[in-house]
């Protein structure tokens, strides 16, 4: 009865705590049948993956010196006999990010084995890159590349999120919605940043 009392109060003090809950084990649950369907499919399972995953991809020198992070989101379909029949970039970052992970994914052409049934053929792998010292979301992502800084800081997701409710407050829509396509860059998966971008397109 203490320990539930004591969660109790611990909701009611800090109401976002439930919330901050159910995003950590969403991402977690995406994250395990992500690791789950690449067990089955790609030779050597997701370790094995992860590690073509390190050893190929870097972080562009163009992308870290301006700053660009956040999750890119590859759509991929790799038929039943191997064949990776469709890739496709959602939520692009650009500066070379983008064709740096199609080009990964292309390389795998002969590492994946073969299935029985179509549903394992398609998936979408959140990839993020990210750079020491910047605080930004940390667990929507399956994979991560990781870059030291440009030799200056850059900015906090805060950063971004005061400045669109600043210009929300202000109502200068188009204000805020420059600093919300920033956030929604750096993690796809918030609902919140979408909700807040919608009241900036209708004001």
């Amino acid at each position: 009865m203490k320990m539930i009392a004591l969660i109790l109060a611990l909701l009611i003090i800090h109401p976002g705590l439930s919330h901050a809950q159910d995003t950590t084990s969403i991402s977690q649950s995406r994250k395990n049948n992500l690791i789950s369907l690449l067990n089955y499919r790609f030779k050597g399972g997701y370790y094995s993956f992860e590690k073509e995953f390190i050893k190929q991809v870097t972080y562009p020198e163009m992308a870290r010196n301006s700053c660009v992070v956040g999750i890119v989101l590859v759509s991929v379909v790799v038929d039943c006999d191997g064949t990776i029949s469709d890739i496709r970039i959602k939520n692009p970052l650009g500066y070379g990010i983008d064709d740096m992970v199609s080009n990964f994914f292309v390389t795998t052409e002969k590492q994946w084995n073969h299935c029985t049934d179509d549903k394992y053929t398609k998936m979408e792998i959140p990839i993020q890159f990210r750079i020491k010292g910047t605080k930004t979301d940390e667990e929507a992502a399956l994979l991560v590349c990781l870059a030291e800084n440009p030799g200056f800081p850059c900015n906090d997701d805060e950063y971004y999120l005061k400045k669109a409710q600043r210009f929300l407050e202000k109502g200068r829509g188009l204000k805020a919605i420059g600093m919300l396509d920033i956030l929604i860059k750096r993690n796809p998966y918030n609902t919140m940043y979408y909700e807040m971008k919608q009241k900036a397109i209708e004001m």
